[in-house]
């Protein structure tokens, strides 16, 4: 290789490297933000999301008669309650879920929050259930019940 060549590999390694510099400089002066909002859209493959180590979140949907809505097997309701929502009245649901009769384990607290509209493609009679299943996560349920009633006051069901 000649001196030029070099010379100019040299000045080109120089170049990328203050540029590479000055972009990671600029990444970790940035001002953060953080993300306090959840997206979860409905479709065939939904799992859960864990929401400020709270509350397990699930989102989904159920056709059924009018007031009729389906929790999990082995469950008990300990609580309904009619709630305010922007897009209007929802029903928030307390129960205790203890597993199976063949695989009991300790109850878990659940809230689910759901709301009924008509089904315009079928029968009269037949409802759609939209509902936000939250399984509080250890010991703070008061906590998390509020952080569920926070995120449906953004939910939007189309």
């Amino acid at each position: 290789m000649t001196k030029k060549s070099t010379i100019l590999l040299c000045i080109i390694f120089l170049f990328i490297s203050f540029l590479m510099i000055s972009i990671l400089l600029q990444k970790s002066n940035a001002t953060k933000v953080l993300n306090n909002s959840v997206t979860l859209t409905l479709d065939e493959h939904t799992s859960s999301v864990i929401w400020k180590d709270l509350i397990k979140l699930t989102v989904a949907q159920q056709d059924g008669p009018d007031g009729h809505v389906s929790i999990r097997n082995h469950s008990e309701i300990t609580n309904k309650e009619s709630i305010q929502l922007p897009m209007g009245q929802a029903t928030l649901i307390r129960f205790l879920h203890g597993g199976s009769a063949v695989y009991p384990v300790p109850d878990k607290v659940f809230y689910l929050i759901y709301i009924q509209k008509p089904v315009k493609e079928k029968s009269e009679e037949l409802i759609r259930t939209y509902y936000i299943e939250g399984e509080v996560i250890g010991d703070s349920e008061a906590e998390a019940k509020e952080e569920l009633i926070k995120l449906a006051h953004d939910w939007k069901v189309e």
